[in-house]
């Protein structure tokens, strides 16, 4: 497989050593591994920006091919816990398999915990963990939760179930023999109530039918800790098939280009009305020819209902940006002019109360949890990366209960809005978001209404 380099030291002077010994590491890696070596990203001087990171982003997005990205610990993606996992999940993103050139914990996730538990003085129940599931692995049993199609026999190794394993069948055959894309998949599926992905009701979306299509589980193989272990169980697919798949969505992938966007000023608060599930933000860029030869591009940013963009399970419930953050923000002012919402001085303290802290613990432990079951393999990536989506979610509730200084501050503290609402067309974004989000709690949008469920300070 193609494999991408990635090298982070504190700078250029005193990490040579330290830059060679990470060299050497990937090289030896694709060695041993029969990777191709395609090209290499070395950081210097490290701080939030990673300007070399940000140039493998773009080298990604701008590929045909799918990637491994081999890094010596998952501490160089990032300063901190997180952030090192969010890279990790943002380069999934991309069809780049992060892997850590140590065979004995290539696992990105299981080396973060155990580099930041160390870090804390933490290390042994970890490596206690971990060697009772490489010593699971070795044997070719199952860990966690088993893929789509299979369940832990009584030997502890995967066998088929046989309603799961016809629905694996399927997908592969809509792909390749009926030509259909996921998103067409997805529909078939959940359409005709075909087995669903979690076994709890849950529905299919292209994530998961893409995880399906991308899985060598279905060849028998079992897969973990950098180690394959062929014939370890019965397979679904065979080997012929799999391939013409990975071909196709290879041919299939277009070349990804960088844009930097606006985060979506309703994150988090907004949501469909025929489904009950989240509207998410989507950009789109569209370009044309005019008759003069030259070319233009437009971008269009609206909001549009979860179900509808990943499962296919929601009519096409949409609202230009613009226009829907508009209407919001105008029932917010006449709520708050009414009466029917209130700001209270509790709300721009809230911040520095104990309350936030806990709530931040909370959130926190939230996200270990998240994390440790990924690693463990009990959950996938997916998940974790929707709990992630959760805890910013909630985080942002947290910081929308307190204002920044200025006019809400200033008015709350007061007990005056009169100069809030006359300066209320002129506020800017972030102060807006403040006010929005403790006059807010959730919006409910139709595809002719808008509902806001008011905090009302009670």
């Amino acid at each position: 497989m193609k494999a991408i380099g990635y090298f982070a030291v504190q700078d250029r002077a005193h990490g040579e050593a330290m830059l060679l010994g990470q060299q050497e590491a990937f090289s030896s890696y694709c060695n041993r591994h029969a990777h191709q070596p395609v090209v290499t990203f070395a950081e210097y001087d490290l701080d939030d920006a990673r300007p070399r990171y940000r140039d493998m982003l773009d080298y990604l997005r701008q590929s045909d091919s799918e990637f491994l990205v081999i890094i010596a610990g998952t501490q160089h993606l990032g300063d901190t816990l997180e952030s090192s996992v969010r890279r990790v999940l943002e380069l999934d993103t991309l069809g780049a398999k992060v892997i850590c050139s140590d065979d004995d914990l290539p696992d990105p996730l299981q080396q973060a915990l155990k580099h930041w538990n160390s870090v804390k003085g933490n290390s042994v129940k970890g490596e206690h963990i971990r060697a009772a599931m490489m010593a699971k692995a070795i044997r070719g049993e199952g860990l966690g939760k088993p893929p789509f199609g299979y369940r832990i026999g009584p030997d502890g190794k995967l066998e088929v179930m046989s309603d799961e394993g016809a629905t694996v069948r399927l997908i592969f055959n809509l792909y390749t023999k009926e030509n259909m894309g996921m998103r067409r998949i997805v529909h078939y599926l959940n359409e005709r109530g075909v087995a669903t992905r979690t076994r709890t009701g849950g529905g299919w979306s292209i994530v998961t039918v893409r995880d399906v299509l991308r899985n060598r589980a279905y060849l028998g193989t079992y897969t973990r800790f950098g180690m394959r272990v062929p014939r370890s169980h019965q397979a679904i697919i065979d080997f012929d098939d799999f391939n013409l798949t990975q071909q196709k969505m290879t041919q299939g992938r277009t070349a990804r280009v960088s844009h930097a966007s606006e985060p979506f000023f309703l994150s988090g608060l907004v949501y469909c009305a025929s489904c009950g599930n989240r509207m998410i933000g989507v950009s789109r860029r569209q370009g044309w020819s005019r008759k003069d030869g030259s070319k233009t591009v437009g971008q269009y940013r609206y909001y549009q209902c979860q179900s509808r963009t990943n499962q296919g399970m929601c009519g096409y419930h949409t609202w230009r940006s613009d226009v829907l953050e508009k209407r919001v923000l105008d029932h917010a002012k006449e709520a708050l002019e009414a009466g029917d919402a209130k700001l209270h001085l509790s709300d721009a303290a809230f911040r520095r109360t104990p309350n936030v802290e806990k709530g931040g613990e909370r959130l926190n432990l939230q996200f270990m949890k998240a994390l440790e079951s990924a690693a463990a393999g009990i959950t996938s990536l997916e998940r974790l990366r929707s709990t992630l989506e959760e805890v910013d979610d909630q985080r942002n509730t947290l910081m929308g209960r307190v204002s920044s200084e200025g006019p809400l501050t200033e008015a709350v503290a007061s007990g005056d809005l009169s100069s809030l609402l006359q300066s209320w067309d002129s506020l800017d974004r972030d102060t807006s978001g403040h006010v929005l989000r403790a006059l807010v709690s959730r919006v409910s949008v139709g595809d002719d209404s808008v509902q806001l469920v008011l905090n009302t300070g009670e």
